[in-house]
C-alpha cells in the first residue's frame, strides 16, 4: 500500500464525530479499522490513543501515542498527548517534559500551556504553573479550562479571592463547567464561606448527577455548618457512586466519629484503607477510637488537617474556641523584660502566627516553622516574623544550627505524643542556654495518652520526668483553660522548662 495514501476526509470527519459526541465504542472500532487501513497515516492512532486514554486505558494509550510520534515526530498535538497520559498515570516529570516539547513544536498552544501549568501545580512549583495558565489565556483569552486550571493554582497558593474570581470567569465563558462549581466550592470552604460552598457544590450536582467528588464536598461543608444528617446522606451517596472512594469512607467515619458511633467509624475507616493502605492518617484515627497510643501523629494528618483549615482557622480557634495560649504565654514570658529583650525565639508549629503577633514586640529575632505551606501562607502576611520554614519540627530540630533563647510549642504537643527527642535536640543542640514554653491538654492518666479526638495529652508527671532525664529546671506550671470543643472548656497545662 502507498505510504502517502489516507482515509477519506468523509471517514475522518464521521469519526471525529463519534468522538466529539463521546460515543467511544463507534469511534474504537472506526479508528481500528483506519489504523488497519492505512498503517501509515497519523490521524487514525491519535484518535485511538485519546479514546484510550479516555476510558482508562492508560498505558494502551501511551504505546499508540508513541506509534503516533514515529509516524509524524514534529506533531505536537501527539505529544500533548502523551504528557496527558502521563500525567493521568501519575508520571509528572515525564509529563511536564512532553508538555514542553509540545510548546517548542507549537509556541502558541495553549492547550499545552494550560496542561503544563497544572503539572507543575501538581510538581509543587506554583509560581511557575501560575505564570505557564496565564500564558495559555494571553494565547486564547476564552479558553474556560485555563481558568480552571489558573483557580487551583491560585487557590494552592493562598490565594482565594483570586482563585473564586478565575472560577467564576471559567464558568461565565462556560455555564456548564462542572468542575469549576466544585472548585469554587473549595476555595469559598476553605475561606469559610460555608453557605455559597453548599450552594456551589450543589450548583455542580445539578449539572452532574453522578459527581461523587463534588457529594463528598457536599458532604463535609455540611458537617461544618452542623447538618449532621445531611452530611452522612451525602457521604453515602459519594459511597454509592464510587465504591472505591476512599477519602469518602475517611470522611464519613470522620462524621461517625463525631457523632459516638465509634464501631461504625471504625468499619467506615477500616475500608478506606482497605481501598488504600498507605493512609497513614487513618491509622492514627483508628489507633485514637481504639485507645491505642501512638508516639505520634502522621505528618500527612497534621498537614492535611492545617491546611484545610488554614484561611478560617485565626477566627474559628480565637473568637468561637476561645483560644487564648498565645496571648497568654506572650504576658508570662515578657512581663520581667519590660526595658529589654527576649532576644531570639523560635515559635515551633507556628501556624498562622498567632503566637508572632503577640510577642514580635519583644524579641531580636523571631524564626517560625509549620509543615502546613497554608499555614505559613497566612503567617507571612502578617509580617511579624524574621523568618518563616515548612519542615518537621524533629527534622529542623536535628539539622539545623540552634541557638535561640526560647523555643515555643503553643498547641503543637497534642499531635505529638513522646516528647523525648524535643527535649533531648533542645538541651544537645541549642548554643546557649534558654527555656522552653509550651501547653499541653493535661491528662491524670500515665505519660501521654492518644485521646478520641486524636490529639494527644500529657500528664505532669511525664513532663517532670523528662526534665529530669534531661537536667531542664521546671520553672512555671499552670494549668489553664486552653480552648472550647463541645462548648466546654479543654484542661490544659502551661510550661516553661529552663536549661
Amino acid at each position: 500500500m502507498n505510504k502517502n495514501q489516507k482515509p477519506s476526509r468523509k471517514e475522518q470527519e464521521k469519526l471525529l464525530a463519534y468522538y466529539k459526541n463521546k460515543k467511544y465504542l463507534e469511534a474504537e472500532n472506526l479508528a481500528n479499522k483506519m489504523t488497519k487501513n492505512f498503517p501509515d497515516y497519523v490521524f487514525g492512532w491519535k484518535v485511538l490513543a485519546s479514546i484510550f486514554r479516555l476510558t482508562d486505558r492508560l498505558s494502551e494509550s501511551l504505546l499508540l501515542n508513541k506509534r503516533a510520534i514515529e509516524l509524524s515526530p514534529k506533531d505536537f498535538e501527539a505529544y500533548g498527548n502523551i504528557a496527558n497520559t502521563l500525567r493521568r498515570l501519575g508520571r509528572l516529570k515525564e509529563a511536564e517534559e512532553n508538555y514542553r516539547q509540545a510548546i517548542y513544536l507549537k509556541s502558541d498552544f495553549a492547550e499545552a500551556y494550560s496542561s503544563l501549568g497544572i503539572t507543575l501545580g501538581e510538581l509543587g512549583k506554583l509560581e511557575e504553573a501560575e505564570a505557564n495558565c496565564r500564558k495559555s489565556i494571553e494565547l486564547r483569552p476564552q479558553f474556560d479550562h485555563a481558568y480552571n486550571n489558573l483557580g487551583i493554582i491560585l487557590h494552592n497558593l493562598g490565594r482565594l479571592e483570586e482563585a473564586e474570581e478565575s472560577y467564576r470567569k471559567a464558568i461565565t465563558l462556560n455555564p456548564n463547567l462542572v468542575e469549576s462549581y466544585n472548585n469554587l466550592g473549595n476555595s469559598q470552604r476553605n475561606g469559610g464561606k460555608l453557605e455559597e460552598a453548599e450552594l456551589s457544590y450543589k450548583k455542580s450536582i445539578e449539572l452532574k448527577s453522578d459527581y461523587a467528588e463534588a457529594f463528598n464536598n457536599l458532604a463535609a461543608t455540611l458537617q461544618e455548618r452542623g447538618k449532621l444528617d445531611e452530611a452522612e446522606v451525602n457521604y453515602k451517596l459519594a459511597i454509592e457512586l464510587k465504591p472505591d472512594y476512599a477519602e469518602a469512607f475517611k470522611n464519613l467515619g470522620g462524621l461517625l466519629h463525631r457523632l459516638n458511633r465509634d464501631e461504625e467509624a471504625i468499619k467506615s475507616y477500616n475500608k478506606a484503607i482497605e481501598l488504600k493502605p498507605d493512609n497513614k492518617d487513618t491509622f492514627h484515627l483508628i489507633a485514637a477510637l481504639k485507645g491505642e497510643t501512638t508516639k505520634s501523629a502522621p505528618k500527612v494528618y497534621i498537614e492535611n488537617l492545617f491546611n484545610n483549615y488554614a484561611y478560617r482557622f485565626d477566627e474559628s480557634l480565637v473568637h468561637q474556641l476561645e483560644y487564648h495560649a498565645p496571648k497568654i504565654i506572650s504576658k508570662i514570658i515578657s512581663s520581667n523584660y519590660k526595658d529589654s529583650s527576649l532576644g531570639s525565639i523560635l515559635d515551633l508549629g507556628c501556624g498562622t502566627g498567632l503566637f508572632g503577633e503577640e510577642i514580635n514586640q519583644f524579641c531580636d529575632y523571631l524564626e517560625g516553622v509549620d509543615l502546613s505551606s497554608l499555614m505559613l501562607n497566612v503567617a507571612e502576611k502578617k509580617n511579624v516574623y524574621n523568618k518563616l520554614t515548612k519542615i518537621d519540627i524533629l527534622d529542623y530540630l536535628s539539622s539545623e544550627n540552634l541557638d535561640f533563647n526560647y523555643f515555643v510549642f503553643t498547641d503543637v504537643f497534642i499531635y505529638l505524643g513522646d516528647l523525648t527527642d524535643v527535649f533531648r535536640l533542645i538541651k544537645s543542640r541549642n548554643k546557649s542556654y534558654g527555656k522552653l514554653v509550651f501547653t499541653t491538654e493535661d491528662t491524670e492518666k500515665k505519660n501521654y495518652f492518644l485521646e478520641k479526638s486524636g490529639r494527644y495529652s500529657h500528664s505532669k508527671a511525664y513532663i517532670e520526668m523528662l526534665c529530669s532525664n534531661f537536667n531542664y529546671k521546671l520553672s512555671h506550671f499552670e494549668k489553664i483553660k486552653l480552648r472550647k470543643e463541645k462548648d466546654k472548656f479543654i484542661n490544659g497545662g502551661l510550661y516553661i522548662c529552663e536549661f
